[in-house]
């Protein structure tokens, strides 16, 4: 059975956790937001602040497969800022190689003359949209091929934490867990939740900041409540489903480094064993 079917059970035990922790998750994310105003500072606050809501949600995970520890905060955000810059560099790699891909084509169709004769308009188009879809894929099966080690540094980051080492399991379950990634992108579009989390967060900081300065809140609520409250409820759940998808990678990927570790061990048994029959071999022979 594929990962991701097998982690459905799981990631329902995982989304009540999540969905409890959801309003202070909200409210922590917004107080580290409020970091992105310093200078140079403010660059890694959002990345850091979108891995430290992923690491928390891989906790849950755990916790709901039996790995439950006391975490460690100060960690956390350490670990989320490593994964923040680790996560900036890969988007930068992701993109240079999307944009080198986007020139080399432009060239190769100027040269070949597809680019002429009145459609130049429509070949950008296709080639644009083609770009940005292969942008949209590389993303994704990054975001899945790190979720192990994040689930790791997540398991790590506790006040008993054990460390697997620097990215272990990258690539573990990438197939599951770029399913689960796609049904988590296509029902964040369905049901726009994207863009209403946004605005949510930038309405209620102007009304912070309006009620500091002594003025009226700046916009009145015409928003869909339970538009907002289902979107809220599937994307959660869509989170805990990639959520205990990881962990099972990560189960996984432990499972192949013992029985990696247990056939060194045997190959090390079995050639100490030829070894210690070579010198019985050697020493009757001698003796003889």
């Amino acid at each position: 059975m594929p990962l991701f079917l097998h982690a459905l059970p799981l990631s329902f035990q995982t989304f009540w956790r999540y969905l409890l922790l959801l309003p202070f998750l909200a409210i922590a994310a917004f107080l580290m937001s409020l970091a992105s105003i310093i200078p140079v500072v403010g660059l890694v606050v959002p990345g850091t602040v979108s891995a430290f809501c992923l690491i928390v949600g891989l906790r849950c995970a755990l916790a709901a497969r039996g790995y439950a520890n006391e975490p460690d905060f100060g960690q956390l955000l350490r670990v989320s800022l490593v994964f923040c810059i680790i996560n900036i560099i890969a988007t930068y790699l992701i993109e240079l190689v999307a944009g080198l891909g986007f020139r080399g084509i432009m060239l190769a169709l100027t040269e070949t003359g597809a680019m002429s004769d009145g459609a130049p308009g429509s070949a950008l188009l296709w080639l644009g949209g083609g770009t940005l879809l292969v942008y949209s894929i590389l993303l994704a099966l990054y975001a899945s091929a790190i979720a192990v080690p994040m689930t790791s540094a997540a398991a790590a980051a506790s006040t008993k934490g054990y460390g697997d080492g620097a990215f272990f399991g990258f690539g573990v379950g990438l197939f599951s867990l770029t399913v689960v990634m796609l049904v988590w992108v296509f029902g964040g579009h369905i049901f726009a939740i994207f863009g209403e989390v946004w605005t949510m967060f930038a309405m209620v900081a102007s009304a912070l900041f309006a009620l500091a300065s002594g003025n009226e809140i700046p916009w009145r609520w015409s928003g869909s409540l339970t538009s907002l409250m289902g979107g809220t409820l599937f994307m959660t759940w869509a989170s805990s489903w990639f959520f205990a998808t990881a962990v099972l990678a990560w189960e996984k990927a432990g499972e192949r480094r013992k029985a990696a570790a247990s056939a060194a061990t045997s190959v090390q048994r079995v050639s100490s064993t030829d070894i210690r029959a070579l010198r019985e071999q050697r020493s009757r022979s001698d003796a003889s």
